[in-house]
């Protein structure tokens, strides 16, 4: 178990996109051409003003922890033995907020409102996740 690979994300034609970004450590996302909403989820229609026309914008990288949860208890067995691990929402300075893990700090030191910064792990030759660390002020 110690090899297995950790839950991925399936790239569907929608985040084919955002994950190709990611493999060269860039953090974009949909933006809406017409009125400028930056949207994630990433979806075909802008939810505010129902236009098409989207671009994949470069976001700063940077953001503030909305939300986050210490998890005990492994729900994949590649997570054992990292318990306890944290589970994070990150509100992006955009407006986004994405679902994250804090990485490069202790999972007691994490605060609600704690300024972070976009880091790039490499999982496979196809994955890249963004994970966050705390950002000096």
């Amino acid at each position: 178990m110690a090899n297995e690979q950790p839950p991925l994300p399936a790239i569907t034609p929608l985040y084919e996109p955002y994950y190709r970004y990611t493999r060269q450590h860039e953090l974009r996302m949909q933006r809406c051409r017409d009125c400028g909403h930056v949207r994630y989820p990433f979806a075909a229609l802008c939810p505010v003003c129902h236009a098409e026309a989207t671009e994949w914008a470069p976001m700063s990288g940077r953001g503030a922890v909305a939300s986050f949860a210490i998890c005990h208890q492994a729900f994949h067995p590649w997570f054992q033995s990292r318990l306890p691990y944290n589970v994070a929402l990150v509100e992006l300075e955009e407006g986004p907020r994405v679902p994250t893990n804090i990485v490069d700090m202790r999972n007691e030191d994490i605060r609600i409102g704690m300024p972070v910064e976009a880091v790039f792990e490499d999982v496979t030759d196809e994955i890249t996740l963004v994970k966050f660390r705390p950002r000096k002020a």
